[in-house]
């Protein structure tokens, strides 16, 4: 059943890749939008539902631990690969989306959404913060990245399917 899961993971994250590139290719703008952020992340909860149904139905009996398992198995590869394809957009295929992130997080402070929250003086430390940080992954960012996520939300939702499909003891 494993492979079944390996191959989500591939399908998925192959997935993440070619509809991140086009989106690109036809308009950088758009992958600053806040909808493209948790794009991967449905997706790779959709194969790791598919993933742990599967089990269930290969299986005469589903573990906490095998559900649990086959479920993580699909985020695990298809996650890793969104993130070194992220690391490789940002920095070779199309670095101006750094800027763009960065002119879109300006763009944000200046709407003056958060002027309830925080003082004059606080607001303009946060830009000058904006202005100096580099919205470029780097390898140690990626990595670090990779690793958050395997327990949010991969590990959760993993959680959450296990208890869902693995099979009950009457």
């Amino acid at each position: 059943m494993e492979n079944k899961s390996v191959n989500l993971g591939l399908l998925a994250g192959g997935a993440i890749v070619l509809i991140l590139f086009v989106v690109d290719m036809i308009n950088n703008r758009l992958m600053v939008h806040f909808a493209m952020s948790y794009f991967p992340t449905l997706l790779l909860i959709v194969a790791m539902v598919l993933a742990t149904r599967e089990a269930r139905r290969d299986y005469d009996e589903l573990s906490f631990a095998d559900a649990f398992k086959e479920s993580m198995i699909p985020f695990l590869i298809g996650n890793g690969i969104y993130l070194i394809f992220n690391y490789i957009q940002y920095n070779f295929i199309d670095p101006e989306l750094a800027d763009i992130a960065k002119e879109k997080a300006l763009e944000i402070m200046n709407t003056g959404v958060l002027n309830n929250l925080f003082d004059e003086e606080q607001l303009e430390l946060m830009v000058d913060q904006i202005r100096e940080t580099s919205y470029r992954p780097t390898l140690n960012q990626t990595i670090f990245s990779y690793f958050f996520s395997l327990i949010i939300p991969g590990a959760l939702v993993s959680l959450i399917l296990a208890a869902i499909f693995r099979t009950r003891q009457r």
